[in-house]
C-alpha cells in the first residue's frame, strides 16, 4: 500500500481543497493564500537554499565558511563562474527568430501574408532592441538564474504610464510557486513585492485606513515613515483567471485577468484572445527537469560542485607547495636559540652566531616534491566539469594548444550539443513570450503604437490584420538553433566551396560571407558583370575623355604614354568601319575590318598585328576576353583600345557591348600601369 509520501497516491478522495473564485470573501481569500504558501514552506527553502548555495560558489570567494589552516592559500580557479559566464552570451547570442503562422491555408503563401509576417515580425523585433528595457539584457539574467537558481522567471506587464507593455526578470527566490505542477496554468503563483508605503497607498488608495490599522496603529506615518518598505503579496490562482494583492490579513484589490478579454457576463469563451485559456502573465525557463515541478530537479552548477572544491583543493596543494622553502633548522651549538626566533629571511638581516663558520648555524630542509598525480588529477577534474558545463576551452575562446580548424569545430559542436536543452528551454520562453506579446497587442494596441516602428500607412494596416490574424488563429513559434552564434569560419569555408562549385546565389554568398548588405553587394555584382556603364556610369565618361585628349594631344600625352622610341600607334579613324548595317540579321554588330595602319607607308600587318586585330575583332563580338588574350602586354595596345573609344563606331555598339569593351580595357590599363610604375611616368 502506498503511504502518504509516496508519488502514488491512495484511490478516491484526495486532500480536501477549497475552490475559489473572484467572488470569494476576502477573509476567506486570506485563509486560502495563507494555506497554500504555507504548504510549500519547505519546497521554497530547500530550493532557496541550494540557489544561495549555487551563487556562492559563483561569486570570488565561494571558501567562505569554509575550515583551512592559517598557512593554508584561499587561491580559488573559479570554473563555474568561467562555465557559467561563457553559457550565457552563448545561447542569448542573438535574438530568437520568430516564426508566424496565420490559420488560413489558402492565404499562408501568398504576398499579402508574407507582408503581415514581415511586419508583425519587424514589430517583435524592435522590442527585442528597445533601449530602455532591452529585452537581450533580460534573457541572459533568465539564462543566468537557470543555471545558478534552477529556474528562471519572465513577467509581462501593462503600464499606463508608458502606454506599452513591457518585459521584467523575477528573482526566482521571490516566487513561491505550488510544487505540485509543471506547465504553467497547473500551479498557483505567488509574488513577493516591496514598494514605499507611498506608493503602496497611491496603488491601492481606497484600502490606506487598513494599511494603516496594520502597519502602524495608533498613529500615522510621517514623511519620512512615508519612504518606508512595505512588502506584499501578488497571487495568482491556478486558473489565472483573476489576480490578488494581499498585505498580512488585508486584500489590498482583487480583480478579473487584466490582460484578457472578457464578455460582459465574466466568460472568458464568449470572447476572442490569442489565448485559449487564461495564461498567467509569468513565463519560467527550465530545462534538467523530471517533471515534478516547475523548476528544475538539478543545474549544472549544483553538478559541478564538488568538482570545483576538488580544483580548488589541488590547486591549493600546488600553490602552498611552491611557496613551500621547507623547515629551517638552527643548531644548537652555532646559534641561540633567542637569535634563530630573530631570523625572518630579510635582506641585510644580522645575527649573532658561535664560532668560525656561520654555514653551520642555520641550513634548510628541502620540501617534498610535488607529486605527478596532483597535476594529473587538477587536470581531470577541469576536464570532468567542463565536460558538465559544456564548456572547453575552444568554446570559451582559449588558445592554449594548436587545434586544427576542424578539431576547434567538433569541439564547439560537442559543447553546443551539451547545452542544447537550456538552448531549446530558452527557445520554448521566447515564444511564449511572442504569444504574449500577440496577446498585449491584440488587447491593449491602437494602431499608433505600430505607426512608431512602421508608419502611419504599414502601421494601421498591421492593426487591421492583427485583429483579422486573431480571429482565424495565428500561431508564433522560434527557429530551432536561432539563438545560437553562427561559426563565421566555418560558415564562409562552406560558402567559398558551394560558390566554387557553382551551387550557391550571389545573396546567400554574400550573407554566409557575413556582408553587411549582402542583398546590394549581390546587386553591384550582377551589374558590373553585365551592365558594368550603369554601375560606374563616371568611369566610362573619364574613359571616353582620356581617349578623346589623345587623339587631339598626340601620343605621349595619354595615361599610358608609349614608349620612346615606338612608331605613330594606328588609329582608328572615323568611316573605317565598312559600309554594312549597324546591326546584322542575327542582332551582332557587324564586324570591323582589320585596323589599318596609320599611313600607307607603313609595313605589313605582321603576325602580331594580326593576333591583335582577332583579339579586338572577339570583343566587337561581344565576347568577354580575358586582358591581352594571345598577345603580348603593350601601351600601344592598350592606346589604340582607348583611341578607338572617342569614335562614332565605339558609340554605333550595343550597350552591352561597349561595357564588355569598357571593362576589357581598364583591366588591361591597370595591368600595364603596374608593369610600367617604375619606367614610365605619366
Amino acid at each position: 500500500m502506498p503511504t502518504k509520501n509516496d508519488d502514488v497516491k491512495y484511490e478516491g478522495v484526495g486532500e480536501i481543497q477549497d475552490f475559489w473564485t473572484i467572488d470569494t470573501s476576502d477573509s476567506e481569500l486570506v485563509k486560502m493564500i495563507d494555506q497554500k504558501m504555507q504548504s510549500a514552506s519547505s519546497d521554497y527553502e530547500a530550493f532557496k537554499k541550494e540557489g544561495k548555495r549555487n551563487e556562492r560558489y559563483w561569486m570570488p570567494d565561494h571558501l567562505t565558511g569554509q575550515d583551512l589552516y592559517w598557512y593554508q592559500s584561499r587561491i580559488v580557479q573559479n570554473r563555474i563562474y568561467m562555465g557559467v559566464e561563457t553559457m550565457v552570451p552563448i545561447i542569448t547570442s542573438k535574438p530568437a527568430e520568430p516564426v508566424i503562422s496565420v490559420a488560413d491555408d489558402e492565404e499562408e503563401d501568398s504576398e499579402k501574408s508574407r507582408n503581415f509576417t514581415n511586419r508583425l515580425q519587424k514589430v517583435l523585433l524592435d522590442k527585442y532592441y528597445n533601449e530602455d528595457r532591452p529585452q537581450q539584457e533580460i534573457f541572459e539574467m533568465i539564462s543566468r538564474h537557470l543555471l545558478l537558481f534552477k529556474l528562471g522567471a519572465l513577467k509581462i506587464i501593462w503600464s499606463d504610464q508608458l502606454d506599452d507593455y513591457y518585459i521584467e526578470f523575477i528573482h526566482p527566490h521571490k516566487l513561491i510557486i505550488s510544487p505540485d505542477g509543471y506547465f504553467n496554468e497547473d500551479v498557483w503563483v505567488a509574488q513577493y513585492i516591496e514598494k514605499p508605503y507611498k506608493e503602496l497607498v497611491e496603488m491601492f488608495p481606497d484600502r490606506e485606513n487598513d494599511l494603516l490599522a496594520n502597519l502602524f496603529p495608533g498613529t500615522r506615518p510621517s514623511e519620512a515613515m512615508r519612504g518606508t518598505p512595505i512588502g506584499f503579496w501578488e497571487f495568482w490562482p491556478e486558473d489565472g483567471k483573476f489576480v490578488v494583492w494581499k498585505m498580512r490579513n488585508v486584500i489590498l484589490q482583487k480583480k478579473l485577468h487584466p490582460y484578457i478579454k472578457w464578455a460582459d457576463d465574466k466568460k472568458f469563451d464568449k470572447v476572442k484572445n490569442h489565448f485559449d485559456y487564461c495564461k498567467k502573465p509569468y513565463m519560467f525557463l527550465n530545462s534538467q527537469n523530471l517533471g515534478k515541478h516547475i523548476w528544475d530537479d538539478t543545474s549544472v552548477v549544483s553538478q559541478g560542485i564538488s568538482l570545483q572544491d576538488g580544483i580548488n583543493k589541488m590547486q591549493r596543494i600546488i600553490t602552498d607547495t611552491a611557496g613551500d622553502q621547507g623547515i629551517l633548522v638552527g643548531a644548537q651549538d652555532f646559534i641561540d636559540r633567542d637569535e634563530l626566533y630573530k631570523y625572518t629571511g630579510a635582506p641585510n638581516q644580522k645575527l649573532a652566531v658561535k664560532g668560525n663558520d656561520p654555514s653551520k648555524a642555520l641550513y634548510r630542509v628541502p620540501p617534498k616534491d610535488l607529486k605527478p598525480f596532483i597535476t594529473d588529477n587538477q587536470l581531470h577534474l577541469e576536464n570532468a566539469l567542463d565536460n558538465i558545463m559544456g564548456t572547453h576551452s575552444t568554446t570559451r575562446g582559449e588558445r592554449s594548444q594548436q587545434p586544427t580548424l576542424g578539431q576547434d569545430k567538433m569541439s564547439k559542436e560537442s559543447d553546443y550539443g551539451r547545452i542544447d536543452g537550456t538552448v531549446r528551454g530558452l527557445e520554448r520562453i521566447a515564444s511564449e513570450l511572442y504569444n504574449w506579446e500577440m496577446q498585449m497587442m491584440s488587447v491593449k494596441y491602437k494602431s499608433s503604437h505600430y505607426e512608431k516602428v512602421l508608419g502611419e500607412k504599414n502601421g494601421k494596416k498591421l492593426f487591421d490584420e492583427i485583429k483579422e490574424a486573431v480571429k482565424k488563429g495565428i500561431k508564433i513559434l522560434v527557429k530551432s538553433g536561432s539563438t545560437l552564434p553562427t561559426d563565421k569560419i566555418s560558415q564562409r569555408d562552406e560558402a567559398v566551396e558551394l560558390a566554387k562549385a557553382n551551387k550557391i546565389d550571389d545573396i546567400t554568398f554574400f550573407e554566409r560571407m557575413d556582408f553587411p548588405n549582402p542583398r546590394e553587394a549581390a546587386k553591384r555584382l550582377f551589374m558590373q558583370n553585365k551592365y558594368p556603364e550603369k554601375l560606374f556610369p563616371d568611369l566610362m565618361k573619364e574613359l571616353k575623355k582620356e581617349a578623346e585628349g589623345k587623339l587631339k594631344k598626340g601620343e605621349g600625352d595619354g595615361t599610358i604614354p608609349p614608349p620612346a622610341d615606338a612608331s605613330p600607334p594606328p588609329v582608328v579613324a572615323p568611316g573605317s568601319m565598312p559600309d554594312k548595317p549597324l546591326f546584322t540579321a542575327q542582332g551582332a554588330p557587324p564586324i570591323p575590318e582589320a585596323i589599318p595602319p596609320a599611313s600607307p607607308q607603313a609595313p605589313p600587318i605582321d603576325q602580331s598585328q594580326q593576333a591583335g586585330t582577332e583579339h579586338t575583332q572577339r570583343l566587337l563580338q561581344g565576347e568577354a576576353v580575358p586582358p591581352f588574350d594571345g598577345i603580348e602586354p603593350s601601351a600601344e595596345h592598350v592606346s589604340q583600345e582607348l583611341q578607338f573609344i572617342s569614335t562614332d563606331e565605339f558609340m554605333q555598339l550595343t550597350e552591352e557591348i561597349q561595357a564588355i569593351y569598357a571593362k576589357h580595357v581598364i583591366e588591361e590599363k591597370n595591368i600595364i600601369e603596374g608593369q610600367s610604375k617604375q619606367q614610365i611616368t605619366p
